[in-house]
């Protein structure tokens, strides 16, 4: 049997409480607003783009999409993002990464406003995921997981969890998230070898897909009885957006017939974006 984890039910909780917020603070003349920066034409980081932007505007947040093409100058993103940071009516800023090669990521990672960082990526946010602090911003997807997982009782204590992809908006803050539910966690990423891989992913309990290889990871990863948490965006073989479960594979091969995972659209991103936007209403109240 296959049983997909929708998304829906878990933003409609997320949802209640930002429509609340921000009617309250539009009664104390306040608008949140959130800032998104995009560098390139990568067809994942334009389908979270435009879903920020929906959602935002259903909920009366005020969005700003800064997008530059990939040959951006370092110097004009840097000059942008300290606009932006200074920009006091402006709570929050996202940027969507990874950013073109041409560009130093970490030193705009440094230079971002912490008190602006609702994706959870300067250090004094990392430090308070570590040290547990109460209402800091954490990172939104990783935090989607977890929020997915609770919502249908799954419980990663004692489970043996497989992250594949160790990025700083995913796989490091969710492997901290999951080790402070008493998971034990594998961590594989893109110097691991293949069969290292396959292997880490056949033993676990529940594995979390976050590398951006859109259907990448078909029935030879997989066996029956599986979690699957698909973090992936990006455009597939038939045009549509999937992400890096090729859950069509796994079906046509049929060798594995029990298997529970998020789909993609409709999974892990529709409660990434409502995270975020509820950390505007965190910024905000900042």
């Amino acid at each position: 049997m296959f049983i997909e984890l929708h998304g829906d039910a878990v933003k409609e909780k997320i949802e209640e409480y930002i429509i609340r917020s921000v009617e309250e603070y539009k009664g104390r003349g306040i608008v949140p607003k959130l800032a998104v920066i995009r560098a390139g034409e990568d067809s994942g980081q334009q389908y979270y783009e435009n879903a920020i932007l929906k959602q935002s505007a259903a909920y009366g947040i005020e969005t700003q999409a800064i997008n530059f093409t990939s040959n951006i100058s370092q110097a004009l993103i840097d000059v942008t993002l300290q606009a932006v940071n200074e920009d006091e009516g402006i709570h929050g800023i996202i940027m969507l990464r990874p950013l073109p090669a041409s560009i130093d990521g970490e030193k705009l990672r440094t230079m971002l406003n912490p008190a602006k960082d609702v994706d959870a990526i300067t250090d004094i946010s990392i430090a308070e995921l570590f040290t547990g602090k109460e209402d800091a911003f954490f990172a939104c997807t990783a935090e989607a997981c977890m929020e997915v997982m609770h919502h249908y009782g799954i419980d990663p204590s004692g489970r043996r969890v497989t992250i594949v992809g160790r990025s700083l908006t995913v796989g490091k803050p969710l492997a901290i998230m999951m080790l402070n539910e008493d998971a034990t966690i594998t961590v594989c990423h893109s110097k691991t070898p293949k069969e290292d891989q396959i292997k880490a992913c056949r033993d676990a309990d529940i594995v979390v897909l976050a590398t951006g290889m859109t259907q990448g990871y078909g029935t030879e990863y997989f066996r029956d009885g599986q979690i699957i948490l698909d973090v992936g965006t990006g455009t597939g073989r038939d045009g549509k957006m999937h992400g890096d479960l090729d859950i069509d594979e796994i079906k046509e091969k049929g060798e594995i017939t029990d298997l529970t995972y998020t789909p993609v659209p409709g999974g892990i991103g529709r409660v990434t974006t409502a995270l975020l936007l509820r950390n505007i209403i965190k910024a905000a109240r900042r």
